[in-house]
């Protein structure tokens, strides 16, 4: 009887014991959680330099942005108060932020070629340029560390792998190959620039030459990996004036059967003979699309039974010569993009793509609207934009390419990318009773 009372007693006395201990446990515990934070930063971008007999424009999302040039000792960056910069023969670093700066490359006086300013990364491919003997293309890499890094240039013909090109890139610095020189005599090209060491943003300028006849120029955007289902989106769709040929790339060990989808203001169609298109691996094949008179712009879906890459370039054929690349794009999602006085034409494609779009127009007025269709929605606001503010309003992936008219004329393409990123790394946060004795 004695017993079961002790035991009644020692029960009585350890449970709020235990109690206590698990309130303990439950209030440390998320306090231990919260001394790991955090740190969340968008990184910076470079643009591209101004190349020989050009001019450049970069037009900056946002006032108060950091910039300066990676050219050798000057690592100084400054605020800038305008949003239009001028371009360098450097190249232009910019300070992370959540939208796109955009380069207005002009290399004569008959076009401009745009780009969207870029991070960078260990595998950049480029789908597009020439190095025939009209070709006076270059390939811009840049080392924005500070530290020398070692790239590989790998490019690719109508039959196959060339003789790679392997380079050290000085800190700080940046180094221009000439298409022609890197696969001479190869009409169609394409690139794999492969990073090995540090830290390096490419770009590819397609620039051609006849005589004393400029044939146009545009860039490339590089592109991370194949995939099996691309999109192209707002390419130039008057078949009186201007011609389209698409270029893949198989870069795996087995032939691809492509089939294609061009969707447009009219609905989605296929092209005659692109139903099962055969495309030879590791060779680039150039194959020209039907003429197809369009009168706003279009957009294509690309789907394969082997990964690949694709890109189109659009060619005018009656007025002043010009051309323009589209390649693959990435899925949007919400950021905010300059045009600096430019006029455009949007095309957004996927499944029942929305896009709501908020911008300031010519008078001063806050502006909004939004951008919806089946298979593709189409905008082609009046007047000059500026700032414009994108926000995607599905879960479905939705691709984005832009018509740009500027003061330079010429037939001008720009992708519509993503914002910058964010770069998140946990840290630990310093908390001095870890140096305290319990």
């Amino acid at each position: 009887m004695k017993l079961r009372k002790v035991a009644s007693l020692v029960f009585i006395l350890r449970g709020p014991l235990l109690v206590g201990a698990a309130v303990v446990l439950a209030t440390l515990v998320p306090q231990a959680k919260a001394h790991i934070t955090v740190n969340a930063s968008y990184p910076a971008v470079l643009c591209p330099s101004v190349f020989a007999g050009g001019t450049e424009r970069i037009s900056l999302p946002t006032q108060g942005l950091s910039a300066g040039l990676v050219a050798g000792k000057n690592v100084s960056l400054h605020n800038q108060k305008s949003v239009v910069l001028r371009g360098a023969s450097a190249p232009t670093f910019i300070s992370g932020n959540p939208g796109s700066a955009i380069a207005f490359e002009s290399a004569t006086s008959k076009g401009t070629a745009d780009v969207v300013c870029d991070v960078g990364g260990a595998d950049e491919w480029f789908i597009g340029g020439s190095g025939s003997v009209t070709s006076q293309g270059l390939l811009q890499i840049i080392n924005s560390g500070l530290s020398d890094s070692t790239v590989q240039v790998v490019p690719y013909g109508a039959k196959g792998s060339l003789a790679p090109i392997s380079l050290t890139v000085k800190a700080n610095s940046s180094v221009n190959l000439r298409l022609a020189s890197i696969a001479p005599g190869e009409p169609a090209i394409a690139l794999h620039v492969i990073t090995q060491s540090g830290r390096v943003t490419s770009f590819l300028f397609d620039h051609r030459v006849s005589g004393l006849n400029d044939l146009g120029s545009s860039f490339v955007t590089s592109v991370e990996s194949p995939a099996t289902t691309s999109y192209l989106s707002g390419l130039f769709g008057s078949s009186t004036k201007a011609s389209t040929t698409l270029r893949f790339l198989v870069p795996g060990n087995v032939d691809a059967n492509v089939h294609l989808s061009m969707y447009s203001g009219g609905g989605t169609f296929t092209p005659l003979g692109f139903d099962s298109y055969k495309v030879q691996h590791q060779q680039v094949v150039d194959v020209s699309l039907p003429h197809i008179s369009l009168s706003t712009p279009y957009g294509i879906q690309i789907t394969s039974d082997q990964p690949l890459f694709a890109a189109a370039l659009t060619q005018t054929i009656s007025g002043s010569a010009d051309f323009a690349w589209a390649n693959q794009l990435t899925p949007l999602s919400n950021f905010k993009i300059n045009l600096a006085g430019a006029s455009a034409q949007f095309l957004f494609v996927g499944s029942a793509p929305a896009v709501r779009a908020h911008w300031i127009d010519n008078h001063g007025k806050s502006q909004e609207m939004v951008i919806s269709g089946d298979t593709s929605a189409y905008w082609h606001p009046v007047g000059a934009l500026n700032g414009i503010t994108f926000t995607v309003l599905t879960k479905n992936p939705v691709y984005g390419g832009v018509l740009v008219s500027n003061i330079d004329g010429g037939l001008n393409y720009l992708p519509l990318h993503p914002n910058q990123l964010v770069s998140r790394a946990h840290a630990p946060q310093e908390d001095v009773r870890t140096l305290a004795r319990h």
